[in-house]
């Protein structure tokens, strides 16, 4: 018996690490990762949230947090605004510079998502979906 073959999370970490290295590679050019990829699609889904929603609500440390933010701040991707409901904040927005970065990307990120799931049909693709879902909202 195979103890590897038989692990859900080395195998659900190793085809992780595979979408994510190619995904990785799409994004050298804009010189983000899929970790900036993905704070960006936030502030975009949630304009005007501070650094502590987004640090909250994707599970990044805030320290991380800054420095993502400051890089893609730096690249003209997102700007800050100040917080009209507390001073001390910022809100964040997604500048036109950063939307075409994260819509010319999404089409190659859904591209390296059906390379990765070939061997799933569409149902076994939704249902994989929902469980990775279900799991990401209890933890």
């Amino acid at each position: 018996m195979n103890k590897w073959n038989h692990s859900y999370g080395f195998l659900l970490g190793k085809a992780l690490q595979q979408m994510e290295h190619k995904f990785a590679e799409g994004l050298v050019p804009f010189n983000i990762n899929s970790r900036q990829y993905g704070v960006l699609l936030f502030i975009e889904e949630n304009p005007y949230s501070s650094q502590k929603d987004i640090s909250d609500n994707l599970q990044i440390d805030r320290t991380t947090m800054v420095s993502h933010i400051d890089h893609l701040e730096t690249l003209g991707f997102v700007e800050r605004t100040k917080n009209p409901n507390d001073r001390r904040s910022y809100s964040l927005l997604i500048t036109e510079k950063g939307k075409e970065v994260l819509h010319s990307r999404w089409e190659f990120l859904t591209d390296v998502e059906s390379e990765v799931l070939t061997p799933l049909n569409q149902q076994e693709r939704q249902l994989l979906k929902d469980f990775l879902i279900r799991i990401w909202k209890s933890l």
